[in-house]
């Protein structure tokens, strides 16, 4: 049975899994809106839609929103968080650890974020994840974004590992309804904006150490220590 079978690779969200960045989605995306006029959305209805084309935010805040003023409300969140959100991104504690550890137990790793690849790729270079990451993957690699399975398939596609061998980890309703779109697994977090457990979700863990024996035990490994920093 395909829930049967080792995992191969894993395909991991960004905001609220590996880094603590939700809030700062939330308040760039408010920044935004308030300097046109809007009404600052709730932080529940940005995090719920946390992996969603930036477009889409902002048309809950104007539903009659055009699609000129959508993108340049996108371009100017960019440049706030490229310039000030970025810089303060900080990984979950506990991240490097596990990133390090499921590379050295021999499986591959993507990221699988509605960010844009080369946005991910810095912030997680810039955080000193060199090489554990073997492909970035972001809302622009694909047509469409989360909940659509695209992102997954193609994160699975670039590794070489059918969908079957890989497990989604995230922590929104997005990323479980992508998985399941995608025929993959799906591990969810309590550390980012989901605090309880998501209907659909194979495992739901509250901690890196669970994390990590979770991935180890589902890729049929005993352990794997993270290589020691030379």
């Amino acid at each position: 049975m395909t829930r049967d079978r080792r995992i191969r690779a894993v395909l991991w969200d960004l905001d609220g899994t590996l880094t603590d960045s939700v809030h700062l989605v939330v308040d760039t995306a408010n920044r935004v809106i308030a300097a046109h006029g809007g009404a600052a959305l709730d932080a529940e209805v940005v995090g719920r839609m946390t992996g969603a084309p930036l477009e889409r935010i902002f048309r809950v805040a104007w539903p009659d929103l055009t699609s000129a003023d959508a993108t340049a409300y996108r371009d100017e969140y960019r440049a706030i968080y490229e310039r000030e959100a970025i810089p303060a991104t900080r990984l979950h504690r506990g991240a490097r650890v596990t990133l390090r550890a499921i590379h050295a137990a021999g499986l591959l790793q993507a990221t699988v974020t509605g960010k844009r690849a080369a946005d991910c790729e810095r912030i997680l270079r810039g955080l000193r994840i060199r090489n554990e990451i073997d492909a970035y993957l972001g809302g622009d690699s694909v047509a469409r974004p989360k909940p659509a399975p695209d992102l997954a398939l193609a994160a699975a596609a670039r590794l070489g590992v059918p969908p079957a061998e890989c497990v989604v980890v995230g922590d929104a309703p997005a990323d479980v309804e992508m998985a399941h779109a995608a025929s993959t697994r799906v591990i969810q977090v309590s550390w980012g904006y989901a605090r309880a457990r998501l209907e659909g979700a194979d495992a739901f863990v509250r901690s890196w150490p669970e994390l990590r024996r979770e991935l180890l035990t589902r890729a049929g490994r005993r352990s794997a220590r993270p290589p020691r920093r030379s």
